[in-house]
């Protein structure tokens, strides 16, 4: 199932516990064992090369190929190293410890791990250990046996959710599952019960799409903080993985590296991690809102000098991703114009494209006349690749000329440019 698994190492003692476990993914059929050097003085004195062949042994008991690769990092950056080495040698999985030898012993997460779940588009699979806060290293306990023999799998309903189940369906070896969903406490006391039935519900439904047998399959439902209940199942459940995506139903789509209930488990659950990275595509829908959505604008624009909707004047365009409005574009018109403004992207949603799909949506519609904007100075080339071109100020119609008054004539200064696009046949 895992062909090509890339293993990070850094010979800490962690790390060769690492190794340790790894014969418990199944379908191996290479492995790259991998060192980063960080370009520290305290690299080992044997030469890292020297180091991996030694390591290499306690593969052989497997059976698997092994092949040692040392690379140097750029600038230290030894998440990008990792992160690159696996796409580069096409790995299905990558597998490393909680920590390194650079870390505190306090840090259960090291910022390596974290920064290889948060940026990898290969599953991660993090491997903690009890025992690892012990003071004496010696009495490490590895954890090992069989990790995709108990599993549990907390589930939030949403796509990547149906994405890890459909995962776990061919995961071999699986003796038992539990699927745990958090209710929020929000909720109020006296709607626990109506809420506790829908959820159930939902869970019996993921339940049978499970390609399991009859009774390896347990549904969980729980009210509280997500990561702390997570947690405390793992721990009550004495489970052997915890399966979960790496974004989760409030995040995915967003410009979030890394979902925070995926970055809180892995930084707590001492017990070793998978991390999905979804095969999913995100919907998103770009369409006029009907004077009955303005609300939704308006809060959107919250962040954007708290713009108000005109019902008479106003047509808008937004952008919906996954049902929700990430960007919005507006057309107003003035008695002698039609001037665009209001476009603006909800912070969570920038860097992918949200803005250019709304302008494009309003061209698209109000194109058919002349249109009139002031632009900001760094999005003139944005706006010109629509058909806008820089004007005189003198050539705005006068009602949207005067909204820039407060300059007295310097545009430049307040960060402004003119603009017009004409009509396209």
């Amino acid at each position: 199932m895992f062909k090509r698994v890339l293993v990070a190492t850094d010979f800490s003692r962690h790390a060769d516990r690492v190794l340790e476990c790894i014969g418990e993914i199944p379908g191996m059929e290479e492995i790259v064992l991998l060192h980063v050097l960080d370009g520290e003085p305290n690299e080992p004195v044997v030469p890292p090369a020297q180091q991996l062949e030694k390591k290499e042994h306690i593969l052989a008991p497997l059976g698997v190929p092994v092949r040692s690769l040392v690379v140097q990092s750029e600038y230290g950056n030894i998440v990008r190293a990792i992160t690159g080495t696996a796409t580069r040698e096409r790995a299905s999985l990558i597998v490393m410890g909680a920590r390194g030898r650079n870390l505190l012993r306090t840090l259960v997460l090291g910022s390596v791990s974290k920064g290889v779940i948060g940026t990898s588009t290969i599953d991660v699979v993090i491997l903690h250990f009890r025992g690892e806060d012990a003071p004496d290293t010696e009495i490490l306990e590895k954890y090992c046996q069989n990790i995709f023999f108990k599993i549990l799998c907390p589930v939030d309903f949403s796509k990547p959710t149906v994405d890890v189940l459909a995962f776990l369906s061919e995961l071999p070896h699986v003796r038992e599952v539990i699927l745990l969903h958090v209710l929020p406490t929000t909720v109020p006391s006296e709607d626990h019960g109506t809420q506790n039935a829908q959820a159930a519900a939902k869970l019996d439904e993921l339940k049978s799409a499970l390609n399991l047998p009859a009774g390896r399959v347990r549904t969980v439902v729980r009210y509280g903080d997500p990561v702390a209940e997570i947690s405390e199942c793992a721990e009550e459940e004495d489970v052997s993985l915890v399966l979960i995506p790496r974004y989760g139903s409030r995040d995915y789509a967003t410009s979030l590296p890394l979902g925070r209930t995926a970055a809180g488990v892995a930084g707590r659950v001492q017990r070793p991690i998978f991390v999905r990275y979804p095969r999913i595509h995100l919907e998103v829908v770009a369409r006029e809102l009907s004077a009955e959505e303005f609300g939704r604008a308006e809060k959107v624009w919250l962040g954007y000098h708290q713009q108000r909707a005109d019902r008479n004047t106003d047509r808008i365009f937004g952008v919906f991703v996954e049902g929700v409005l990430a960007a919005v574009a507006r057309c107003r018109r003035h008695p002698d114009g039609l001037e665009v403004d209001g476009v603006f992207v909800d912070e969570m949603y920038r860097n992918r494209g949200y803005a250019r799909n709304a302008v494009q949506a309003l061209v698209d519609a109000c194109g058919i006349e002349t249109l009139y904007m002031h632009s900001t100075l760094p999005l003139v080339t944005f706006y010109s690749s629509f058909g806008f071109m820089p004007i005189a100020e003198h050539e705005l119609p006068e009602s949207i000329r005067t909204r820039f008054d407060f300059a007295g004539g310097n545009l430049e200064g307040a960060n402004a440019a003119p603009m017009r696009r004409l009509p396209t046949a």
